[in-house]
């Protein structure tokens, strides 16, 4: 796609000089920065950096020590490294925007030590990314290992030093020559000459991130054109292939808050190219580049949350600038209209809070400053809307609701796919139930990363397993992980006020679960105001089967199969055959501060079994409370 459309030579030619290329006004045009407070949101996004930056300027910035470092190695935890390590890059933010904004050096020996500091670090890759030796809890130091955040952490010092050259050059050439030599020597050069990458296959949203982050730091640096065209002509074939992974429907399998880091970072890739180029590389018109963009909106369930399949957070704040972007580009109106209302916590007459949002793990600088020059600051949007049915036939999902309004009605999500999806979770079938904009049925998430998460015992993890779905267990027996596990004969029907997802599931299954046949149709009819789960099941030899539901709020039992969900303002029912089920319900306690951040400190746990035969069927119905 993009290789073949720009080759070398054209690249070459069509390049600004570096120092034509602006992609935003550097510290130093200080109308360009001064202007941005003639808006008053400019005016809160000011006092809110100087703020959070006053109260850095001589604090001691965290420190890595290699017993950190060794952990990941020792016991699996990520965490404890890479908070310091994240907290470094986001103070670096802030301290940055600090002085652009003011201009007078008050932060700059901060700065300095900030970047002297990450200059020093033995490696930017972090414990769970980098090559080591075995037996060996630290990384090599013979080679670079160049993960995401080596990448972002070239972009924002090459950011850094672009805001702040003159000001840095006027302290110490030397630290100024340290960036340019640490960013080559540590991404831009390895990248360059090394094919060993895995992330060059384009396989997911590493590709996209990390080509993104080593482009814009290249761009930053290089004045060679020649060397530059082709540094990008060879990304380029990194994020043709990435693209390739997507069918027609744009639909991202690692769910929206990887999209952000996935067809996100793509658009920032874009961008670059785009702004070096002065438009002369642009691919917003080809169908799957807008069909990637619109994936975002229509995973957005209803105000902070989302459609979150995979390894997704359920509550989530869209990325403001580069769904903006993104939306400008397409000639997308809900894609604007959804950063704006996020930024305002989805109340359209509501202040942008917080007012400047720095976002991401290490690339803080990198998407407040895009805020800053990309988002118009006094536009005000328009109410939350929604289609009333998605059907992305590539990756299997369906969205369907009752209502367009947001807050109204039910919406239910159901999926197909296999068990091989990027940061899949063994899901075939499960499905997700909001009522009136509150999530009642849901998709757990997944726990903090550790070492588990992406090692052979992924699927022994409670919430990624398939039991931590609701789909069934047959005689005791669980989806299975792998690309040949999948969801056959899928079909979606929409007909008036019913839509219908039907697919079989029985290719999920290891042999041992028994089964010949496992039909599930997830239907919403908006007449009935009704979403109905039924599946049609045929054994080699009689067993029990199993759904597990989980919902955020308490569950009452009315009385035998009639349960009632306490959403508010209106409660769901969940009702079922008790002559057909069993129903057990148990609160579940949370300690992983990633699911807290979603659900709270407990779940309810809801459990139906349904005794089986050699053929048989079953359905669950869920109804709001009149």
């Amino acid at each position: 796609m993009l290789a073949d459309r720009y080759d070398v030579p054209f690249l070459q030619s069509a390049l600004l000089p570096r120092a034509a290329w602006k992609p935003f006004p550097p510290a130093v045009e200080r109308e360009a920065w001064e202007g941005l407070t003639a808006q008053p949101l400019n005016i809160a996004r000011r006092a809110m950096v100087l703020a959070e930056a006053e109260a850095l300027l001589g604090e001691p910035w965290p420190a890595l020590p290699a017993s950190l470092y060794m952990e990941f190695a020792r016991n699996g935890n990520r965490s404890r490294y890479e908070q310091p390590y994240f907290a470094r890059r986001q103070r670096l933010a802030r301290l940055v925007l600090a002085e652009a904004f003011e201009y007078q050096g008050r932060f700059l020996d901060d700065i300095i030590n900030g970047l002297w500091l990450i200059s020093e670090e033995a490696t930017w890759c972090i414990p769970a990314h980098a090559q080591r030796l075995p037996d060996d809890a630290l990384p090599r130091q013979d080679l670079e290992s160049v993960d995401l955040f080596a990448c972002e952490t070239a972009m924002v010092l090459a950011e850094a030093r672009y805001l702040l050259f003159d000001a840095l050059y006027g302290v110490s050439p030397a630290l100024v020559d340290r960036l340019d030599r640490e960013i080559q020597r540590r991404v831009v050069v390895p990248v360059e000459t090394r094919d060993d990458f895995w992330w060059l296959s384009g396989r997911n949203n590493w590709s996209p991130w990390c080509a993104a982050n080593t482009l814009g730091a290249a761009m930053y640096l290089l004045d060679d054109t020649a060397r530059l065209a082709a540094l990008i002509h060879k990304l380029m074939d990194v994020v043709d292939r990435f693209i390739a992974t997507y069918g027609e429907d744009g639909g991202c399998d690692e769910g929206p808050s990887y999209w952000t880091v996935a067809a996100g970072a793509m658009l920032l890739f874009l961008e670059h190219l785009h702004g070096r180029t002065d438009g002369a590389v642009d691919i917003y018109d080809v169908p799957r580049i807008r069909a990637m963009g619109r994936y975002f909106p229509a995973a957005h369930l209803d105000g902070p949350w989302v459609l979150n399949f995979a390894d997704a957070p359920a509550k989530l704040s869209p990325p403001r600038a580069v769904v903006y972007r993104y939306g400008v580009r397409i000639g997308d109106a809900a894609m604007r209209n959804l950063a704006l209302l996020g930024m305002r916590k989805w109340d359209p007459a509501g202040p942008v809070a917080p007012p400047l949002m720095f976002s991401g793990c290490g690339g803080s600088l990198t998407h407040a400053l895009r805020e800053l020059f990309w988002m118009p600051a006094d536009t005000v949007p328009a109410a939350d809307t929604h289609d009333t049915s998605v059907w992305l036939p590539d990756l299997q999902v369906m969205i369907a609701r009752e209502s367009s309004e947001a807050c109204s009605g039910l919406t239910v999500a159901a999926k197909g796919g296999h068990n091989d999806e990027n940061h899949n979770h063994n899901d075939i079938g499960h499905v997700v139930i909001m009522l009136d904009g509150q999530p009642a049925i849901i998709d757990i998430g997944v726990e903090t990363y550790t070492q588990q998460t992406f090692s052979p015992q992924r699927y022994e993890l409670w919430c990624i397993r398939a039991s931590g779905h609701n789909t069934p267990l047959v005689n005791g027996v669980e989806q299975a992980p792998g690309r040949e596990r999948r969801a056959t004969r899928v079909e979606y029907t929409a007909d008036g006020a019913v839509q219908r997802l039907a697919l079989n599931l029985e290719e999920a299954y290891p042999p041992e679960a028994g089964l010949v046949s496992l039909r599930r149709t997830v239907t919403l009819d908006a007449a009935a105001h009704a979403v109905i789960l039924a599946d049609a099941y045929a054994l080699r030899s009689p067993a029990p089967l199993t759904l597990t539901f989980y919902t955020p709020v308490p569950v009452e039992v009315l009385s035998p199969g009639t349960l009632a969900l306490a959403t508010a303002p209106r409660r769901l029912l969940l009702r079922f055959d008790p002559a057909a089920m069993q129903a057990t319900v148990e609160t579940l306690t949370l300690a992983d501060p990633n699911l807290q951040a979603s659900w709270g400190k407990a779940l309810t746990r809801i459990t139906l079994i349904h005794p089986g035969g050699e053929t048989g069927e079953y359905a669950i119905t869920f109804t709001p409370e009149r």
